[in-house]
């Protein structure tokens, strides 16, 4: 079994979840419990059944069902130190402090964290090898860091932020500081900045490509995949691209594994059984 799962992805809430035949891995938690555990019952799994939560950094559409979690049900959650301590997650007894850059085995499944550049203590992106797939999952970053573009270039399945549409933004409600924010290079990636990096590091026709963390006052679906898929053409690149939905579950990748080398992003990790 390999199925990997948006249950919601947006700045209400994030969440992911891959489910293997040995381990099940919750990516994100930023959903109150309630609405998360729905979510998780509707793919048949139960908030017991998660191995662990990793957390990539302190906003709440990231963090804010992970003290539920751990306190209520015991589930590990995984972030590196900082952003432990940024979630006040530290003094639960189930947490535990994942360093960026370390590989870490969950069953069947290895994931690298890696660093991005956004306005959180320590952010980071996830690297994921599992069955002879790999996919990345990044978002929250205001642009491409070096090992960004190497997990991109890696993937089976790339989960890439397209929060922005450049005019939506700069024409909408934001006041100036916060359109400021959101369109540095410690913010979000735009529709734009999305399609440049799949175009530049996607290196197979085959990869699949989920634009997520839509803004829902800045970006539309449609919008964004009109942008990325505009970029592509341009480059005479044809991928598969969906988007995530920002409130619900939505996309589901199972993939197909495929023989591969010995990964840039592979280090020396520890095992969690």
């Amino acid at each position: 079994m390999f199925v990997f799962r948006v249950l919601a992805s947006g700045s209400s809430g994030n969440a992911f979840v891959l489910r293997t035949d040995t381990a099940t891995l919750l990516f994100e938690a930023g959903l109150r419990l309630p609405r998360l555990s729905k979510y998780l019952a509707s793919e048949g799994i139960a908030t017991s059944d998660l191995s662990a939560v990793l957390v990539s950094h302190e906003h709440r559409d990231h963090c804010v069902g992970a003290e539920e979690l751990a306190s209520e049900h015991g589930t590990p959650v995984i972030a590196n130190e900082q952003v432990l301590r940024a979630c006040g997650l530290a003094h639960l007894a189930s947490v535990d402090a994942m360093p960026v850059g370390q590989t870490r085995r969950f069953g069947d499944i290895e994931v690298t964290s890696f660093p991005l550049e956004h306005d959180a203590i320590r952010h980071v992106g996830f690297f994921v090898r599992s069955q002879g797939r790999t996919l990345t999952i990044a978002t929250d970053t205001g642009k491409a860091t070096g090992d960004l573009r190497d997990a991109v270039s890696e993937s089976d399945l790339v989960v890439i932020e397209a929060n922005h549409d450049l005019h939506m933004l700069q024409t909408g409600p934001y006041p100036y500081h916060l359109r400021r924010r959101v369109g540095g290079p410690r913010g979000h990636l735009s529709n734009l900045q999305a399609g440049g990096i799949i175009v530049k590091h996607v290196k197979r026709p085959d990869v699949r490509v989920w634009l997520a963390h839509l803004s829902k006052e800045n970006n539309t679906p449609l919008l964004a995949l009109r942008t990325v898929r505009r970029v592509l053409q341009a480059e005479g690149m044809t991928l598969n691209v969906e988007v995530a939905q920002r409130d619900r579950p939505s996309l589901r990748w199972t993939g197909a594994p495929r023989p591969r080398q010995l990964s840039l992003l592979q280090h020396e990790g520890s095992v969690v059984a």
